[in-house]
């Protein structure tokens, strides 16, 4: 059974004051206290993310009653399960559901759950300031119109890849992790937004100006030996998170993440060929959290370990 139902509008009365890079009361691993049914396999809680909590979990059947927090609850299994869902007086129920099907939650809804089946399950919470940031630049002027559709087992080819993303930035390098997840989280705020806007509201993205790009690249070159955010890069033109997001695409057909590990790669490329430098202090040079990360970034990139590039030029 996949059912969207009807949407509200209830973020908006919600505490929506704090900042991006703070999570509010309820998001994180208190939002499961109490509920022995639920291990936690990995979390974001030591990464650094901002206004944004992942977990992946392995759950036993259980009954539990989700008090209402202040962010979008985004939920996928990851393996087979089975859901009985209740939620403004509504009760869907599937007793077979298969992996990476959405769940969402809107903010400020009390939901009783019950799993019927053990599975592990992947969980993401955006809190109320990241979707009220993104509401504002999709829909200008209509910001206090935003709405969130609840969700049920729905099969959505947009969203299971962007969370198979995050799934996996739990197990990156934090100094990695960040850049990628302050990207993947708005996607995913865009596109649970325009569920429920006709498509002609968006705003059309604007490409960056040359010198906007030089800028950038001069302050990525002279920083790569320090964590980047998207935050920084945007402050850097006076833009918020999601304009830059969009005029960054727009400009270069990729995002702000993949641009940077290019420089890096750039940069490491440069720093082997005398080999003066050993390849852990190549590494610390281009920002990369110690050599392991180097070399798997490098493959990646140059289909060489860093070891056979400097051997080979």
């Amino acid at each position: 059974m996949n059912t969207v139902v009807p949407q509200n509008r209830v973020f908006n009365s919600l505490p929506n004051s704090l900042a991006a890079g703070t999570l509010p009361d309820g998001i994180g691993r208190s939002f499961f206290d109490g509920n022995e049914a639920v291990t936690f396999l990995r979390d974001s809680t030591q990464l650094g993310w901002h206004g944004t909590y992942a977990a992946v979990t392995h759950e036993r059947p259980h009954e539990t009653e989700r008090r209402p927090i202040p962010a979008v609850w985004i939920a996928t299994g990851l393996t087979r399960t089975s859901l009985r869902r209740i939620i403004r007086g509504r009760e869907d129920y599937d007793p077979s559901i298969p992996s990476n099907v959405v769940t969402i939650t809107p903010p400020g809804e009390n939901v009783r759950d019950v799993i019927g089946l053990a599975a592990n399950a992947l969980h993401v919470f955006l809190s109320n300031s990241i979707i009220g940031e993104v509401a504002a630049e999709m829909f200008p002027g209509r910001g206090e119109e935003v709405s969130i559709a609840p969700a049920f087992c729905v099969g959505d080819p947009v969203m299971a890849p962007l969370l198979q993303i995050v799934q996996q930035a739990l197990r990156d390098p934090a100094s990695e992790a960040q850049l990628k997840v302050d990207h993947l989280t708005r996607a995913l705020a865009a596109h649970i937004l325009s569920m429920g806007y006709r498509s002609e509201f968006v705003r059309p993205a604007n490409d960056l100006a040359a010198r906007q790009m030089r800028v950038l690249r001069e302050y990525i070159e002279g920083n790569l030996a320090s964590e980047i955010s998207i935050a920084d890069l945007a402050n850097l033109l006076g833009l918020s998170r999601t304009q830059f997001l969009r005029r960054f695409k727009a400009s270069t057909g990729t995002s702000p993440y993949q641009r940077v590990m290019e420089i890096r790669i750039e940069k490491a490329k440069e720093l082997l060929v005398p080999a003066r430098m050993s390849l852990s202090e190549i590494a610390a040079a281009c920002g990369f959290a110690n050599q392991a990360h180097l070399t798997a970034v490098f493959k990646r990139f140059v289909k060489l370990s860093p070891g056979a590039f400097r051997r080979r030029f």
